[in-house]
Parts: C-alpha cells; structure tokens; sequence
C-alpha cells in the first residue's frame, strides 16, 4: 500500500473520531450523546448551573406565521477552572447538539461579581457571564407576546433580554442585549 493510500485511511479516520467526538463527550466518566432523553443526561452529569428555555416554531405558513412549536431547553455545566464549559441544547426532551464554551470557574457560578473588562471578555451566552459575573444589577424580558401568550400565533420565537451591570460612580454601566441565551451586543451607558 502506497504511502498516500496510507495518509488517506488516516485522515478518513479521523475524521470519524472528530466526528464522533463532537457528537459525545464523558460527563463524570460516563459517556453521553446526541440522542440521549435529558433524564439520563441528567444522571450522568453534574447539575447544570444555567437553565434557559424558549419555544421556535417547527415550520412557517406562507405568510410567516408560525405552524406548531418546539420546547428548547439549554443547560450549562461547569466543571471547574481547568475544562472548559458544556452548553447542552436540548429539543422536545433529547439532547440535540453540545457545545464547548470557554473555561469554566473555581468560585460557585454567579457567586462573585466583576470589573466592567472581566464582563466585556466574559464569554458570548448569557451562562458563561452569569458563572464569571454573577446576576446583573437590573434584568428585562423584552419578548413579545403574542395574542395568545408568549410567542403567541405570530411571535418570533426568541427570547429577548437586557441586563444591566452597574460599576458604580466612577464607572459607565453596561447593558447587554441577548437573543436565545446568547450574547448580541454590550451598550456602555452613559451617566
């Protein structure tokens, strides 16, 4: 066998373990995956620190209203200052996709608060800033309802909110937009 018959098998193979990996990881030595119901992820793993949920619309009609809508549950694991942060998505009760944020922390999440520059590089979700930032001095819901309670017939689906850090006197605040859990952008207000 050729020397690129041999660089080519090795290649195919890994990408299958890539493929595999991103679609699985060990939660306390127990393997979980795409797939699974959220009752057993919630055995195999740690509490989450972060809960968020929102409703997206399955389909659209021509006009754009929503047609049926789906449950998304996140949660967010934190595994202390050496490994990074999980964000699992989950979808009608089965996890659909696993994502790796930045590292996690040493301090319980959300249990000390930070500077205006630790909360501009604290991370893009709504859980990365919680666990390095704690909870913001001022916190807004802006989703729309719609006619028929939250998202309604004619919502968008998203959920929408600000928050707010104050830094005190000598600091401007910052207010942060998020859509879904996940960061958008940081406004630096002025006093």
């Amino acid at each position: 066998m050729g020397r690129i018959h041999v660089m080519a098998l090795l290649l195919l193979a890994l990408g299958v373990v890539l493929s595999v990996e991103a679609r699985s990881f060990y939660c306390n030595g127990r393997i979980v995956q795409v797939g699974d119901p959220i009752f057993q992820v919630g055995r195999a793993c740690p509490e989450p620190f972060w809960r968020e949920h929102y409703d997206v619309p399955l389909a659209r009609d021509p006009d754009g209203r929503p047609i049926g809508w789906e449950r998304v549950e996140v949660w967010t694991l934190n595994f202390g200052d050496r490994r990074l942060m999980r964000r699992l998505v989950f979808s009608d009760g089965r996890l659909t996709r696993t994502e790796t944020l930045g590292y996690g922390v040493r301090w319980r999440p959300g249990s000390r608060s930070c500077t205006w520059h630790e909360l501009e590089n604290a991370g893009n979700t709504m859980a990365e800033i919680y666990a390095r930032c704690g909870e913001p001095d001022h916190r807004y819901d802006l989703s729309v309802p719609g006619p028929y309670g939250f998202a309604g017939p004619y919502g968008s689906g998203q959920q929408r909110e600000r928050w707010t850090y104050d830094f005190g006197p000598r600091q401007h605040a910052r207010q942060l937009e998020f859509v879904n859990g996940r960061l958008q952008r940081i406004d630096t207000l002025r006093r």
